[in-house]
């Protein structure tokens, strides 16, 4: 059915519809020295892992290496990407040290003259990972490169113990040597990781006959699940406008977004929030679960991660002084006087003047236009869109 809607007053909107964005396919190439083993992509579109995405080599000369991606739909020139000769920033591309953009080269233009180091893989065994901790350590546990990095869930076995610390061991399987590195937490998350800032490693803490042992002199907290419980933050002051508040931390596996805690807005506008099972945690607040959306000082600046301990204080209360980007919830008041025509999942927007711009609820682009006239969208799925025409802008639901 046809939907005709003159926009002078604002359509009932959902504030947190989940709304998708268009993507693309895209292959993506690299000319690379002639010593070169292996290439590896790094970007947005991985989360800018070294380790996540192998190219695949399809000329011997000169040498070019090719993968698909998925980018936006409208990918705009500093749209950036680099290389590694290896799964690791150590192996990452020296000549040209800079990123490569969508602007300077598209996606089949980068040539990279020299990587930092180049990766030859070894022949993958078992390596045993033994430690030394404190004596006031309860659990110990293991994670790294062969894990993903992911929150330190994978326990150690206790061996034993003398004047100097505690002992615990764990075989990391079918590795290749040069890429195992790792670290401890004194429990299930990164609220307990080691105070050494470095990864041990293999080949860097003397590794040999498939054996690194290492000392691992201090935690952050130790953990004792006999302090385990829920955690209950109270969010009692927030920029004004705030709509919702989401919290990302150390809990589940440990700084995920889509692990976020929305909190739940109370009557009197303040915010809660509750992190389930938890013993020492860390975390901070976000306006929405995209990271440009993080809490900062009044100046803008990044502020520490807050902490809190079940044991000492299972109710906490907090205030979001700004946040370093807020989402838009309302319309500005700038009168808009342009005929729109919804039709089929389209936009469509007679009279343009200057340009076109789509947004999905979190201030993502999703297309532009350029131009005088009128301006048809791609078809749109359903959800709470923000569209601004020339320099008017208003929120309309597609359904």
């Amino acid at each position: 059915m046809k939907k005709n809607y003159f926009l002078m007053v604002l359509v009932a909107l959902f504030a947190t519809a989940n709304v998708s964005f268009a993507e693309q396919t895209v292959k993506l190439k690299v000319q690379v020295p002639d010593e070169t083993v292996v290439v590896y992509a790094a970007g947005g579109f991985n989360g800018w892992n070294p380790a996540a995405t192998l190219m695949t080599k399809v000329q011997d000369s000169p040498k070019i290496f090719e993968v698909d991606i998925i980018v936006p739909d409208v990918v705009e020139d500093s749209y950036n990407f680099k290389f590694t000769a290896g799964p690791g920033w150590q192996f990452e591309q020296a000549d040209p040290a800079a990123d490569f953009t969508y602007g300077a080269v598209g996606f089949t233009g980068a040539v990279v003259k020299s990587f930092k180091k180049y990766f030859t893989p070894e022949t993958p065994r078992d390596i045993k990972v033994n430690v030394m901790v404190p004596k006031t350590t309860l659990y110990c546990y293991i994670t790294g490169s062969f894990a993903d990095w992911e929150q330190p869930k994978k326990e150690m076995t206790f061996v034993n113990e003398d004047e100097d610390g505690k002992y615990y061991t764990y075989t990391v399987p079918n590795i290749d040597p040069q890429l195992l590195e790792f670290k401890f937490a004194s429990g299930p998350s990164w609220a307990y990781e080691q105070t050494q800032s470095a990864n041990f490693s293999y080949y860097g803490n003397g590794g040999a006959n498939n054996e690194v042992s290492v000392v691992c002199s201090e935690f952050k907290a130790i953990y004792d699940p006999v302090n385990v419980g829920d955690i209950t933050v109270n969010i009692t002051s927030v920029p004004a406008g705030t709509d919702s508040v989401y919290l990302v931390g150390s809990f589940g596996s440990g700084w995920k977004l889509e692990e976020a805690i929305p909190a739940v807005k109370n009557t009197d506008g303040t915010f809660t929030a509750v992190i389930k099972n938890i013993a020492d945690v860390e975390y901070k607040c976000w306006n929405r679960k995209d990271w440009a959306f993080e809490e900062c000082d009044t100046e803008g600046n990044t502020i520490p991660n807050r902490k809190a301990k079940f044991k000492d204080t299972p109710v906490v209360n907090i205030t979001v002084e700004k946040w370093k980007k807020m989402a838009t919830t309302g319309v500005d008041n700038v009168r808009f006087d342009y005929p729109v025509t919804i039709n089929n999942q389209k936009i469509i927007v007679s009279g343009v003047q200057s340009a076109v711009n789509i947004y999905n609820i979190n201030g993502q682009l999703l297309q532009a236009f350029k131009g005088k006239g009128d301006f048809t969208s791609r078809g749109l799925p359903s959800g709470v869109y923000i569209l601004q025409v020339d320099k008017a802008q208003v929120k309309l639901v597609i359904d």
